[in-house]
């Protein structure tokens, strides 16, 4: 009897519906997932006796900037996130495009580097004096009320 029931029969959903359609499962008690099979069903109906897809091997996708995000990382740069930056760019941003301005300027490759971390952490050090002066802004108020030994406690 109980081998009546394996996956190669029919798929979980033809089962649902099988008992919901003979009163074995009630209208309310179905599944969760049922409505949402049954309004986006798959392309491709999941039998047990579906061949297997062929195994295509996976592009490498590089770009451009990676080489660049390499540079940084190996020395240690570009792994800073600030989640209240207004801006929304992360350090490793700033770091490629400023890399790609002195790149452009004509700064030899040994610098691009060290100049444009230098040039990132300055304008980083800026930023925070700017929000130090401005006490009234809207960053300036979260980074002040910010807690994190008390952020669990409420």
């Amino acid at each position: 009897m109980a081998t009546s029931r394996l996956e190669r029969i029919g798929t979980i959903f033809t089962r649902a519906e099988g008992l919901l359609k003979h009163g074995a499962l009630k209208p309310d008690d179905r599944p969760i997932w049922f409505d949402v099979y049954q309004a986006f069903p798959p392309l491709v109906e999941p039998k047990f006796a579906r061949p297997k897809p062929e195994n295509k091997p996976i592009r490498q996708i590089l770009y451009k900037e990676d080489a660049i995000r390499v540079k940084f990382h190996m020395k240690g740069h570009g792994l800073g996130l600030n989640m209240l930056s207004p801006y929304g760019e992360t350090q490793t941003k700033k770091l490629i495009q400023k890399y790609e301005q002195l790149k452009e300027e004509g700064v030899q490759d040994t610098e691009l580097v060290e100049k444009s971390v230098s040039s990132v952490i300055s304008h980083k050090e800026s930023e925070q004096i700017t929000l130090k002066a401005n006490p009234e802004s809207a960053t300036a108020q979260v980074l002040s009320e910010a807690n994190l030994k008390n952020i669990f406690k409420q």
